[in-house]
């Protein structure tokens, strides 16, 4: 699904001055399975048009799922009524933008979008689904899905802001299940040729090892998250930390704290979507050019993302965080692209520091009970072990945490030399390591 520059400028010529369009062409080919088996293949194609209209210090917006010139001039005429059934402002108007192009190297990066996921061929779908279920075991059941997205985006404004950008993304989810365990790989690249599917079968069956079940363990030990598990937690707490907005309004649990120790001094935590290493993208929701933004520097808070709106934070240039308007995650600005520093341990040598504790490979969730404390809950998923000296045991019942996230970040022992990328529903990447949790902060109960 393309989208024409020409649309583009008809829509603002419809929608008139102080308006900003943010377009969003989804095309998205699917296959899912279950019990090994294929249960559905399909194609979505979806077009989200969000308009956002400012003059005279008075804003309204809507959204179109088309660019149809009728349809637009609908939209056009509804705003041009709300605009005008607003009050007018009293007092000096809020300082709401900055230029979108502050400094001289304030182009984007150019994002090429990868073959292997335009060219979208079902048969390789097929292929890799094939090449999972037959390296299992017979007796193991494989589930989960396979996914091709490609994003076309184009933020522009009356003013003469134009920016595109196609972005590819390729994921295999794969859940397996044998002597009623389970356990789960998922794989994210931008290009589907780099996906190592033919690794999967070898992990999934690594991790269904024979291995007696013990008995739930109560109180605290050393925890080992895997990968999986650690980018569900850097996501949330970068999502309710890291953010110019909260960290203004004072809803961070880091706020005024710039340049003190906040987490373990073994962290160290970037936001770039120009890193290779995750999921690359040139701009945000309001056209800003996404820079590499240091976060975290050996434990050490060194800055947070920003929009225009809070812009003031960064220098007086948005770091490209702008969130899309109406977005279901809330309006302020949050980290994208959230990559941490790898460490110098490897998988077994983490396994023989973590000595008698828990190993937990994925988090299902993890819900904000307490944003300013960032007082979490949430379950393990799949394959959670408990390790006896340095080696992996018995299988571990599956179990709920409550935490503070910035306290298990302080209580990181080590950081493994391997990371993998994934996503999250409200981040496009996150690429983590393995990390090493001392005893305390996680309580088994």
């Amino acid at each position: 699904m393309s989208i024409e520059r020409t649309d583009i400028e008809q829509a603002l010529d419809i929608l008139g001055p102080g308006t900003r369009l943010d377009v969003l062409g989804e095309n998205a080919e699917l296959l899912r399975y279950a019990e090994s088996e294929i249960t559905a293949q399909h194609s979505e194609r979806r077009l989200r048009v969000r308009v956002k209209v400012n003059r005279e210090a008075r804003t309204a917006g809507g959204t179109l799922e088309t660019l149809e010139p009728a349809a637009v001039q609908i939209l056009a005429d509804r705003l041009t009524a709300a605009l005008a059934d607003l009050p007018a402002p009293s007092g000096e108007p809020e300082q709401t933008a900055v230029p979108s192009v502050a400094a001289p190297d304030a182009e984007p990066i150019v994002v090429e979008p990868a073959k292997s996921v335009l060219d979208c061929d079902p048969a390789v779908r097929h292929a890799w689904f094939a090449t999972v279920r037959d390296g299992l075991d017979e007796s193991a059941r494989l589930g989960g899905a396979i996914r091709y997205d490609v994003l076309d985006r184009v933020v522009a404004d009356a003013a003469g802001l134009f920016r595109s950008e196609t972005l590819t993304k390729a994921s295999i989810q794969a859940i397996a299940k044998q002597d009623g365990q389970s356990a789960s790989v998922k794989l994210v690249h931008r290009d589907a040729d780099l996906i190592p599917v033919g690794d999967i079968p070898g992990r999934l069956r690594d991790a269904l090892r024979p291995l007696p079940v013990r008995e739930p363990f109560r109180g605290t030990c050393r925890v080992l998250l895997k990968p999986s598990a650690v980018n569900t937690l850097i996501a949330t707490f970068g999502h309710w930390a890291l953010g110019a907005q909260h960290y203004a309004s004072g809803r961070s649990v880091l706020a005024g704290r710039m340049g003190q120790q906040v987490v373990s001094e073994h962290l160290t935590l970037v936001d770039d979507a120009t890193d290779t290493a995750g999921l690359l993208s040139g701009f945000d929701a309001e056209g800003n050019v996404r820079r590499r933004t240091p976060l975290i520097d050996r434990g050490v808070l060194t800055g947070v993302v920003s929009d225009r709106r809070r812009a003031e934070l960064t220098g007086g240039i948005p770091t490209g965080h702008a969130v899309p308007d109406g977005w279901r995650f809330g309006g302020d600005p949050v980290p994208s692209h959230l990559l941490l520093d790898a460490g110098e341990a490897s998988e077994d040598e983490l396994l023989a520091e973590c000595g008698s504790g828990l190993v937990v490979n994925r988090l299902d969730y993890l819900r904000v009970l307490h944003p300013k404390q960032t007082l979490v809950t949430g379950t393990t998923r799949d394959a959670t072990y408990w390790a006896e000296d340095g080696k992996l045991a018995a299988w571990h019942p599956q179990l709920r945490f409550t935490f503070r996230m910035d306290e298990v970040l302080n209580a990181v022992l080590a950081v493994g030399a391997v990371r993998e990328i994934g996503d999250q529903t409200f981040m496009d990447s996150v690429v983590v390591p393995s990390l090493l949790i001392d005893a305390g902060p996680l309580v088994l109960t």
